[in-house]
């Protein structure tokens, strides 16, 4: 990494093309899976273990994601069983597919509790419902009325991409899997998501940060639709600042990109990244109260499809509601019924 570029440096690492899988440790393995989005693709693992592999994350609830699982369970990953599916965290492209590949192979779904029960929320929702709530809260942010409309006729677009899901075996933090060649611990933080796994194994200096720690992009820390006033950048913040003491040769390995050296390096970089988005706000404050809206427009002055408005309006509303909390911003419901931050 530069003093110009937060990217992280690629290693010499192939990446694994459709249909393989690339060794990482001698029982950690990579492939990876396309994405019709913006961000067109996710990384996904498999741990060897005395019983079997371990699949880490699975993809979209979708054809085009369908199709990229045969060659896998008849390649590289036939001749031992599917000893479990380990879902990091709830979002679509982590989880769409675990119930799917679950009724496939045989193998039981493993995830935290607070994601489950995020999973679980958003899979419950009416298309009424979600309706109801998404509206609400675009409007609050000033959404404009043509992207309303359309979130008005969207339906929940969470199931969309997200198959049903059997009964879940719930993991607790410090819970140890031990392959063929280590022990992996899991933790849980707040940012990304509520409730997001990684994984360590410290012994080897690998730790599996899936989408906490990417080496180029920043991930996405939204205000939950469940929750659209919580201060979720503190608890990313406090993930940071306990990442920044991981040694420089720890190898990170990630959802989206590449494995890289340096985590402590990159997470660093990430606060320098957030901090300067709040400051950036702070001054687009000074002249009058910031709209959501306003403050998303402010972040990202590009355009964007309804489904990036989603996250980027809500990545907004992460950093204003985190001003707020600091006690530097102040919050007005204005008589267009929009909602208001000004500087306190």
């Amino acid at each position: 990494m530069t003093k110009q570029d937060a990217t992280m440096q690629r290693l010499d690492i192939d990446v694994p093309q459709p249909g393989h899988m690339v060794a990482l440790a001698d029982d950690l393995y990579w492939f990876r899976f396309s994405l019709p989005f913006r961000l067109n693709h996710i990384n996904l693992y498999a741990l060897d273990t005395a019983d079997g592999w371990l699949l880490i994350d699975c993809g979209i609830k979708a054809d085009s994601n369908a199709v990229q699982w045969p060659p896998m369970l008849e390649g590289p990953l036939a001749g031992k069983p599917i000893a479990g599916i380990l879902i990091t965290h709830h979002h679509a492209d982590h989880v769409g597919y675990a119930g799917q590949l679950s009724s496939l192979t045989g193998a039981p779904i493993m995830t935290g509790a607070i994601e489950y029960e995020m999973m679980r929320w958003a899979l419950d929702m009416t298309n009424t419902d979600y309706e109801k709530l998404a509206v609400d809260i675009y409007s609050e942010f000033g959404l404009p009325e043509d992207v309303i409309d359309r979130t008005k006729k969207s339906g929940n677009f969470y199931r969309s991409l997200v198959g049903e899901l059997p009964d879940v075996t719930i993991l607790e933090a410090g819970h140890k899997i031990k392959t063929v060649s280590g022990t992996w611990q899991i933790r849980f933080d707040g940012g990304h998501s509520p409730g997001h796994m990684s994984l360590s194994d410290p012994a080897r200096k690998l730790y599996l940060g899936i989408d906490f720690l990417l080496p180029r992009i920043s991930p996405n820390v939204s205000a939950p639709l469940r929750n659209i006033n919580a201060d979720v950048l503190a608890n990313y913040f406090t993930y940071l600042n306990d990442m920044r003491s991981l040694d420089n040769d720890w190898l990170v390995i990630s959802g989206h990109d590449w494995p890289y050296y340096g985590g402590g390096i990159r997470a660093a970089a990430l606060i320098a990244h957030h901090q300067q988005r709040l400051t950036q706000l702070m001054d687009a404050a000074k002249p009058s109260p910031l709209s959501t809206k306003m403050a998303s427009d402010h972040l990202f002055p590009f355009e964007l499809t309804d489904h990036e408005v989603f996250f980027a309006s809500c990545e907004a509303r992460a950093h204003l509601n985190h001003l707020f909390h600091g006690g530097k911003m102040d919050y007005a419901l204005g008589n267009d019924n929009i909602g208001y931050f000004g500087l306190a």
